[in-house]
């Protein structure tokens, strides 16, 4: 075997193991159709996502920005171009790009995002005007969550608790960060993970008192206290946004009604531009969604 198939081998045990460590972001993966092309993923880190694209649905043209040099470096050999970015503090992405992409992938980026606002309106500029942005995100109101706070622990580490998290949003929220972003949400999923019963989701008779943890898995949680909060009004339709560990948006490009400019720390700004997103959904009038329980890719 010569240097040239060694190297051949060791780019496929390395793409194979990347691979792996997207087994838990079925969900986003399921929501680009097979043979799709021109694809950039914002915040893409080692590409597990692309690359099981790339393998398994045969999709082209993949891009990726990240701020991690060992990432890009990894990842290079793999996709047509990765770009080392911070994406707050300069462009998203070469500019020669804007307008090219006909998917872009954000997942679990816009919870880091110091200015999710204006950072948003800069992603779109790089959106097809009939491209598709899908974004994922840790959901504020997964009972575990509420639970947590409920207790008086906001517990900073891995996962759902990362340090790193910033940002945080419940279905009604994220809507409006993408509306001021300039998108159109087209799909919103709840991704909802396997230990719950999805026929118990549902049901059609009147909930005004939630328990966390619901009651439906209050068996596999015999040690956790059980909290109990009441609506003064049926919240029944909103309750499947309980049992979402993550929110899932499907986008196109809509209106950008406003002229982008920096907004973290302008709170009559942000203010001003929720209320003309003019949101109309609560806990007691839902926006349209779908649960899902995509699991992992199986080995």
């Amino acid at each position: 075997m010569n240097h040239k198939e060694l190297c051949a081998m060791e780019l496929e045990r390395l793409r194979e193991e990347t691979i792996e460590t997207s087994k838990g972001r079925k969900a986003v993966c399921d929501m680009i159709p097979e043979g799709a092309s021109r694809i950039l993923e914002v915040g893409c880190g080692w590409g597990g996502i692309l690359l099981r694209l790339q393998r398994d649905k045969g999709c082209t043209e993949l891009y990726g920005v990240d701020m991690d040099p060992e990432a890009a470096r990894r990842l290079s050999p793999f996709i047509d171009r990765i770009e080392l970015r911070d994406i707050e503090r300069g462009e998203i992405f070469s500019p020669e790009y804007k307008g090219f992409f006909k998917y872009i992938i954000l997942h679990d980026v816009v919870e880091h995002l110091f200015d999710p606002w204006l950072t948003m309106t800069r992603i779109r500029e790089f959106l097809a005007e009939d491209g598709q942005l899908v974004v994922a995100t840790p959901n504020l109101h997964f009972w575990m969550v509420q639970h947590e706070i409920m207790s008086g622990r906001f517990p900073y580490g891995p996962g759902v608790w990362h340090t790193g998290h910033l940002r945080w949003y419940t279905p009604v929220s994220l809507l409006n960060v993408l509306s001021i972003g300039g998108f159109e949400v087209r799909e919103y999923c709840l991704e909802i993970p396997g230990n719950v019963d999805m026929k118990a989701l549902h049901k059609l008779s009147p909930l005004r008192e939630v328990q966390f943890p619901p009651a439906e898995l209050q068996d596999r949680y015999p040690d956790k206290p059980v909290y109990t909060l009441t609506y003064p009004e049926n919240v029944r339709r909103y309750y499947p946004a309980f049992f979402a560990s993550k929110l899932i948006a499907v986008c196109g490009r809509g209106r950008l009604f406003w002229k982008p400019q920096a907004a973290t720390y302008n709170c009559p700004l942000v203010e001003q531009l929720t209320k003309r997103v003019d949101n109309p959904y609560d806990v007691f009038n839902p926006p349209p969604m779908h649960p899902i329980q995509p699991g992992v890719f199986p080995s």
